[in-house]
């Protein structure tokens, strides 16, 4: 690209950003204004009330079923990682004393 054609879009980007928001921050306000009147609407606000209304009886029931299965397959998983508790004593001894520290470093403070 020659720089005189880089020099022509800069000078359109930077002229057609100057121009756009001189006229940019009142259309965003008309159709803010717009919206606003829209969503303040009594069919509309009917329907806000009725999904809310449907969210409140509904989203705690889903919210707790969903908890109770991820209890359920955390429960499974945690079972299936450690075992069934058939591990004997000695073994569960030796998983529960700290290991040693090798010959030539600081001990184990544990």
């Amino acid at each position: 690209m020659k720089t005189s054609s880089k020099l022509a879009l800069v000078v359109g980007l930077a002229a057609g950003y100057v121009l756009g928001a001189r006229a940019g921050r009142e259309r965003y306000d008309q159709i803010a204004a717009g919206a606003k009147s829209v969503w303040n609407s009594g069919p509309v606000q009917k329907q806000v009330d009725n999904v809310q209304g449907l969210t409140g009886k509904y989203v705690p029931k889903a919210v707790e079923s969903s908890f109770r299965g991820l209890g359920k397959l955390v429960s499974g998983l945690v079972s299936k990682i450690l075992g069934s508790g058939s591990k004997s004593s000695a073994s569960k001894n030796r998983a529960s004393k700290a290991p040693e520290a090798p010959a030539g470093t600081v001990p184990n403070p544990a």
